[in-house]
Formats: structure tokens, C-alpha cells, sequence
């Protein structure tokens, strides 16, 4: 293995803590006296950031800011609730609320607060920009600044959105504060000018922000009952989400804020809103750009791409977003809500296939933003019907160049592709970087490459990530599970079956399978009882996700987002772009372990997927897509993924690499 791939696929990533510290209020105030304060730093330091130096300013804010939350709580009487500092909820990526507050309400719900500390002494609000200026932080400049209180909501929306048993409005109450404690009222006056929510929810250390502060914490909780309960329900709570993506598309586009984005997915946001401002701009330079969005899998593309449909479709901005994952657009089209939300036809025209940009030279104006998610699932030409073109239309557009990419930016003032390259895995999958580079560059436009890094699904873990490409392509290493992400190895199919579903809930978890086995059409079945079964091993039978709904179980593009889906086994080309709880992966003959290589092989001969074998003989390095599709499969998984290989080799490896016994 060379130096590189070492570090690629060798890296281990420590395990983030959830939060820093957590302990009654008493005990936190009693920890945050001048003889005890430095302590209690330097612990939460090391929990979070080991051997990183302490006299970084976020860690010189604990010293300056817990104390004054400590005082606060303690003057309004509320030694007996607990609290958490520093705690990261459930895809907010590397971010972390400052203090998390648990206790229960006079109504006895459980309450968690959370609260936003800033040493400003003053600040104002930027109306025309939202965003807060005046601060002398030197942070103000380089990334600008939201709103504290809105800072704090977010927090809040994480935990309402991602964690178990925090969903339900009517049983927990989640709020935010922001506790500004060295400014005054008069300092921060026009913070409060951004909203009610921020008017209400912001506080300074002044005598009268102060009051205004414990009378909110008064409403909130009862300061007789002991919050240690209700710390438990949040601390052991797992992952899970409450309205599922495609649910929540059509709730993003009426209503953002109830959805936040971390801070690396509003930084994208952000840039592209520029983007497509300037692009409007009459007198800009250029009216034309192009953006590249990449990041792997669960790093919330999509998550973004609907924040921008939703901004702007609001705006009255014309804009689309589009895909050619048939699949997720049925998904998007229907279960997200579009059509109830806005009626099928503008639903339609919002949520759409790469496929019907063709006619660009007969629209009568550009779209201002065309968004392309799982852009690298563009086609090199777009086929209007059937698998191929007439010969005279494929003539005219290769001679002309008119690829599928040149087309789409042709519709559009701004294009943004959200690509993932590592996740190029069928025949037709083309689009790159470097084709989007080189669109740029013809057309006249802009160009601009972000990233995303924070890896939101696998539990957030950086870890399996690396784990997955060291086993796919490179020198596998071992696998030990983390808090918030496992890995087992079944030794039968029926053991991976039943893995797999003994404790999930509903329809949520997934089967998924190499492309190993033929998936037939039989379109004379009228019920899946009488439907032969595709996938064979052993004993152990399945079907393939269904051509046609079948006996109350979905069709193929709805086997991710109904129930029933669960009974079927879904492919690459079903699961792309969807997550599950929890997943089953079947590794089949087309990757097995080489021990005298040392690493995973591609045996092509065993794959079902008759266009990318064909594609392979003609191009030799096309075998890769088996490794991405693999990679696809392994990554659906939000806090679990079980393993089950056809290959008896590679059966033992997994045995070895996964959760090995202490020697």
C-alpha cells in the first residue's frame, strides 16, 4: 500500500463526544467557582479536543461565560435541573450548542433549553442583510454573523428533528435563549428588532435583562423537580427522524426555519444565493455561473438542495430542481408532499427529470437556478424515449456536442450540480467535475467548486466512512463499533434478515444486495404470490424491489419511502439517494477477497448488470462502478449496517475485520 492510500484508508477518527460535561446545576455552579473553574475547562477540553492547547478563545469562553449561566440559573432557583455544555445533537455535523438545560415544566412535560453564551458587549442588527454587525469580534468580518437567539433555535430544531422521543410538540417542549452577559438592554436594542421570537428569547447581563431572563425561565420550568430524568431521556435518546427527508422537502420549501442547515451546509447556502443574486444582477460582469457541490454520502445534499428550491420559489426566482434518479423524484413528487402542497402540475414542473431540458432552444427565458442532485447520474446524451435516439438525432447532437450537461446549462442562468463521484455505479453514469470545468469554460460562465465534509449519515461517523474505502478499495482494517454506529456480520442470509428487522421499526429498515442475480420482468403476474423469486442463496429467497405494485407491495420507485418495500430486496439503482435506520448489505460474487492480493476483487463475470459488463469490455477501468456501487450500499445505514457475503473468503474476512475478539 503507498504512503497515500495509508493515509486514505488507515486513518481512524476519534469517536465526537455528544457533549462536554453534564451535572446538576448546583454542581455545575459549585464546578464553575474561581478554585474549580479550571479544572472543569481543562476536563471538557480533553473530553472534546484531546491534545489540543488550552488557551484557544472558544475554550477561554467557557472560562468566562459558564460562570455567569451558572449565576443566572442558580438566582432563579433552579439548582435541582440539569445541564449539558458543549453538546452536539444529532446532524448539526461538528457543531455544538453551548448549554443544553434539562428539567420538566409545571405541566410536568419535560423542557430542554438551549442557550446561546456571547461575551459581545454590543451589537446591532443588520435589517437589509440579516446578519448581526457591530460586535468587534474579529470572527465578524471573514464569516458574518446570525443572530444568537437564531443560532440557539437551530440547536433546538436539531434535537426536534433527529432525536428519539423529541419529536412531539405536545409532550416536550424545546426552547432557545441567547445570554448575552456582558452587554446591557440598551447595547443590543436593535437585536431585538429581528423577529418576536428573537425579541423575546434574547437576553443581556444588564440588571433588566437579567429579570427579563429568569421570568422566561420561570415560565419554562419547575424548580422542584429534579431534571436528572429528563437529561436521561436526552442523553440516551437515539438518532432518529422525525419527519423523514422526503416528508420534510415539502415542509423546507413552506418553512425553513423549522429545518436548519449546520454551519458547512448554510456556508454553501449562502454561496449560492450570491451567486444566483449576481447572476440577476443586470450590470454584473457575468450573468452566467456554474457551482459543483461535492461531498460523499450523507453530507446533506439534497438537505440543501431543497433549502434552495424553497428560497427561491419564494422569491419568485424561476427555478427547478431535477434528477435523474427516477426514484427519488417520484419520492420527492409525492411522498415529500409537492403535489398537496402546490397541486401536481407546478409540482411537476419543480421537481423534474434531467431528461426534459432538450427543447432549450425554444424557451422563451432561462431559468434563473436549475439545481441537478446525484449530478453524476447525468447521461452523457439525454435519450428522448426508449434506450437509444433515432441515428439521426444521436448524429446531430454528437456532432454538435450537445451533451445532457450542455443542454441543462443552456436552461439556466445558474446551474448546481451536487455530485459525489465516488458514487458513479451504473453504465449510464457520466457527469464529473472536470465536464462541468470544461461546460464553464464554453459557455461563458463562472465556475466554482465547494465541498461539503461533514458526514451526516453511518451516525456522523468519519470513521465507517474511511472503514468502507479501505475495505472497498485499498487494505481493509478493523472495525470497532462506536456509540453512535455499528457494523455485525450475519453467517446466514436468514441471520441477516432477521438482524435486520428483530427490533426495527415498521417498514424503516432495508435489505440491499449487490447486482448479482437477474432482475426479470413478468408482466403477466398479477400477484406476488405467484411471482417467481429473484434472488436465490441456499434456502433463502427474496424478490428484487418490484417492475409494478404487486399484492399491496410498492413498485420499484417507491420501495424506499413505502413500509411494505421492507418484504422486497432494493438494488443500487432504488437505493441511491435514500436512508434507513437500519440496512442489511448482501455482498455478492461480484467482489470477493483476493488473499494473495490483499485486497477486494472485481469479478464482472458474476454481475447481472448486462450494460455495465458491456461497458467494461470496452473500457477496462469501468469495473470501479462495482466498487462504487458497493459503496453506495454500505452508506445508507443511519445507525446500523449488518454484512453478509455469497463468498466464503470474504465471509472471513469480514469475521476478522469486524468487532474482532481482544487478543
Amino acid at each position: 500500500m503507498t504512503d497515500s492510500s495509508a493515509t486514505r484508508y488507515g486513518k481512524r477518527y476519534r469517536a465526537a463526544a455528544r457533549f462536554g460535561m453534564a451535572s446538576s446545576v448546583q454542581e455545575f455552579h459549585d464546578a464553575t467557582r474561581p478554585g474549580t473553574r479550571d479544572a472543569l475547562v481543562e476536563a471538557v477540553a480533553d473530553r472534546l479536543f484531546p491534545g489540543r492547547r488550552s488557551d484557544t478563545p472558544e475554550i477561554r469562553s467557557w472560562r468566562a461565560s459558564w460562570p455567569e449561566l451558572a449565576d443566572i440559573l442558580t438566582k432563579a432557583g433552579l439548582q435541582r435541573l440539569w445541564i449539558a455544555v458543549e453538546y452536539r445533537p444529532y446532524q448539526a455535523g461538528n457543531s455544538r450548542a453551548d448549554a443544553v438545560v434539562a428539567g420538566f415544566g409545571p405541566d410536568g412535560r419535560p423542557v430542554y433549553l438551549v442557550v446561546e453564551l456571547k461575551q459581545w458587549q454590543q451589537a446591532g442588527w443588520d435589517a437589509a442583510n440579516e446578519r448581526v454587525t457591530g460586535t468587534g469580534a474579529g470572527y465578524e468580518r471573514a464569516h458574518g454573523l446570525h443572530h444568537p437567539y437564531d443560532q440557539a433555535h437551530d440547536y433546538s430544531q436539531f434535537i426536534r428533528s433527529f432525536t428519539q422521543g423529541m419529536h412531539d410538540e405536545n409532550a416536550v417542549t424545546i426552547a432557545a435563549a441567547a445570554y448575552l452577559h456582558n452587554a446591557t438592554e440598551d447595547s443590543i436594542e436593535t437585536l431585538r428588532t429581528a423577529g418576536r421570537h428573537q425579541a423575546d428569547g434574547t437576553f443581556s447581563g444588564d440588571p433588566a435583562g437579567r429579570e427579563r431572563f429568569i421570568g422566561r425561565l420561570a415560565t419554562l420550568f419547575d424548580p422542584g423537580r429534579d431534571g436528572a430524568q429528563a437529561w436521561e431521556n436526552l442523553s440516551r435518546a437515539a438518532y432518529q427522524q422525525g419527519p423523514k427527508l422526503l416528508e420534510a422537502a415539502a415542509r423546507i420549501f413552506a418553512d425553513r426555519d423549522s429545518y436548519p442547515l449546520t454551519d458547512e451546509q448554510y456556508d454553501v447556502f449562502g454561496r449560492i444565493q450570491n451567486a444566483v443574486s449576481a447572476a440577476m444582477n443586470p450590470s454584473a460582469d457575468r450573468d452566467q455561473a456554474v457551482i459543483v457541490v461535492k461531498g460523499g454520502p450523507g453530507t446533506g445534499k439534497t438537505w440543501i438542495a431543497m433549502h434552495l428550491l424553497g428560497a427561491n420559489a419564494h422569491a419568485r426566482r424561476q427555478v427547478s430542481y431535477s434528477t435523474n434518479s427516477g426514484s427519488l423524484r417520484s419520492a420527492l413528487q409525492t411522498s415529500a408532499g409537492f403535489n398537496s402542497l402546490l397541486g401536481a402540475g407546478p409540482a411537476g414542473q419543480l421537481i423534474t427529470s434531467a431528461r426534459i431540458y432538450h427543447d432549450y432552444e425554444e424557451r422563451p427565458r432561462k431559468l434563473d437556478l436549475l439545481i441537478v442532485d446525484e449530478a453524476q447520474r447525468l447521461e452523457q446524451w439525454t435519450v428522448l424515449g426508449g434506450h437509444a435516439n433515432s441515428r439521426v438525432r444521436q448524429d446531430h447532437l454528437e456532432s454538435h456536442d450537445i451533451t445532457q450537461l450542455f443542454e441543462l446549462k443552456k436552461s439556466a442562468k445558474v446551474l448546481v450540480l451536487f455530485i459525489d463521484e465516488d458514487q458513479a455505479s451504473t453504465s449510464k453514469d457520466f457527469v464529473t467535475i472536470d465536464h462541468a470545468r470544461e461546460l464553464a469554460d464554453r459557455t461563458g460562465a463562472s465556475f466554482d467548486v465547494m465541498e461539503l465534509t461533514e458526514q451526516h449519515r453511518s451516525g456522523g461517523s468519519q470513521a465507517y466512512e474511511a472503514w468502507v474505502d479501505a475495505l472497498l478499495d485499498g487494505e481493509p482494517v478493523v472495525w470497532h463499533d462506536e456509540e453512535n454506529f455499528t457494523v455485525s456480520v450475519a453467517g446466514t442470509p436468514q441471520d441477516l434478515e432477521q438482524m435486520v428487522f428483530d427490533d426495527a421499526a415498521g417498514g424503516d429498515a432495508r435489505l440491499l444486495a449487490g447486482f448479482c442475480w437477474d432482475w426479470r420482468k413478468r408482466p403477466k403476474i398479477d400477484s406476488i404470490h405467484d411471482l417467481p423469486f429473484d434472488i436465490e442463496i441456499g434456502e433463502w429467497r427474496k424478490h428484487w424491489n418490484l417492475h409494478k405494485a404487486l399484492s399491496g407491495h410498492p413498485k420499484h420507485t417507491d420501495w424506499a419511502r413505502k413500509p411494505s418495500g421492507s418484504a422486497q430486496v432494493g438494488s443500487i439503482f432504488t437505493a441511491q439517494g435514500f436512508e434507513f435506520p437500519r440496512v442489511g448489505v448482501i455482498v455478492g460474487p461480484d467482489l470477493v477477497w483476493d488473499d494473495a492480493a490483499g485486497r477486494m476483487a472485481v469479478d464482472m463475470g458474476a454481475s447481472r448488470y448486462t450494460k455495465l459488463v458491456q461497458l467494461r469490455n470496452k473500457n477496462p477501468h469501468a469495473d470501479v462502478r462495482i466498487r462504487n456501487q458497493y459503496r453506495v450500499l454500505l452508506t445508507r445505514a443511519m445507525r446500523s449496517v449488518v454484512l453478509y457475503s455469497t463468498d466464503p473468503g470474504t465471509q472471513a474476512l469480514l469475521r476478522r475485520i469486524v468487532n474482532p475478539a481482544p487478543a
